[in-house]
């Protein structure tokens, strides 16, 4: 237990507090308990109150994209991500949606006092989809080779406070997810990388212009030889004449991600390339499926860092 909680723990008078609240409770008591906390703190609250909060937090406040400017680069890539399904999510997601899945902390997301959470990360989300579209294809077909491709642009809340300035609490995040069946010789991967990369390549290029340069960054930490994967990001980088670069360093590869991951980069001529998307193989299907014959390709793209950077090349 931390020196905070120590304290928090000394003043209440109940050394078993915390466990008590965390694990003695069943979930719909500790709801009614927290609901009426809440109801008497908000009681509590004036109008002034309110504003402060709203004028001073970096957790409220409308966004500074605009609603054209969003709108425009969702109606891009909707139409350049072939037959992906996009979806619509729900403000909110079961609690642990990101922290039971992936090595994050729950500290990564904001609980909500009904047992759920903001959601923080819409590819976690579409990868809860996705398990069940694929377990019901595993119903109707055991050995199903058929990709589930899902895709939404949401506004994700995170309240890590991170030391690098103008990263913001609240943004607007485009994500997608490849979920299907180990094929063997890293097929499914091949297929889930020229579907997912093609479709941002090709939006890229459509929201961009020609001019912006763009570039694929990998991280292979055992390929294989010949590498279904490398193959495939040779030839997506050859089809949307971007820059193939190998970064052999990055240790997401074997810490968030499953072994491989990537950044797609983008930048004008005579500047440096920036990161525009992230992605990689995860196993959040295979655990939340049971099955460790399960795949999952994610990625996701920051939407206003697209619109900074789309600036930047008319001013």
């Amino acid at each position: 237990m931390n020196g905070l909680l120590e304290r928090i723990v000394a003043a209440s008078g109940v050394p078993d507090l915390v466990d008590i609240l965390a694990a003695r409770l069943s979930p719909t008591d500790l709801q009614s308990l927290l609901l009426e906390v809440y109801d008497r703190r908000s009681s509590a609250r004036s109008p002034a109150d309110l504003l402060a909060d709203y004028e001073k937090s970096r957790f409220f406040g409308a966004a500074s994209l605009a609603p054209a400017d969003a709108a425009e680069w969702e109606a891009v890539l909707s139409a350049s991500a072939g037959d992906c399904q996009f979806l619509t999510l729900s403000p909110m997601a079961p609690l642990g949606a990101c922290a039971v899945v992936a090595p994050v902390g729950q500290s990564w997301s904001v609980p909500t006092v009904r047992t759920g959470e903001v959601v923080s990360d819409a590819t976690n989300v579409l990868a809860l989809e996705a398990a069940l579209l694929r377990r019901a294809a595993a119903k109707r077909d055991p050995k199903s080779q058929d990709i589930v491709h899902l895709a939404t642009t949401h506004r994700v809340v995170r309240p890590q406070a991170y030391a690098k300035p103008g990263l913001l609490a609240h943004f607007a995040l485009s994500a997608m997810v490849s979920a299907g069946r180990d094929r063997g010789s890293l097929g499914f991967e091949a297929a889930a990388l020229h579907a997912q990369i093609g479709a941002w390549l090709t939006a890229y290029r459509r929201y961009f212009g020609p001019k912006l340069r763009l570039g694929i960054s990998y991280t292979l930490p055992r390929p294989g030889n010949p590498d279904a994967r490398l193959e495939a990001l040779r030839a997506l980088a050859e089809a949307h004449n971007a820059e193939l670069i190998e970064d052999a360093e990055r240790p997401a590869a074997n810490g968030y991600y499953a072994g491989f991951c990537f950044h797609l980069l983008g930048g004008w001529p005579g500047g440096e390339l920036r990161q525009l998307a992230d992605g990689g193989m995860v196993d959040w299907t295979a655990k939340l499926l049971g099955n460790a014959k399960e795949r999952l390709l994610i990625s996701g793209c920051g939407v206003e860092g697209l619109v900074a950077l789309r600036g930047q090349g008319t001013a």
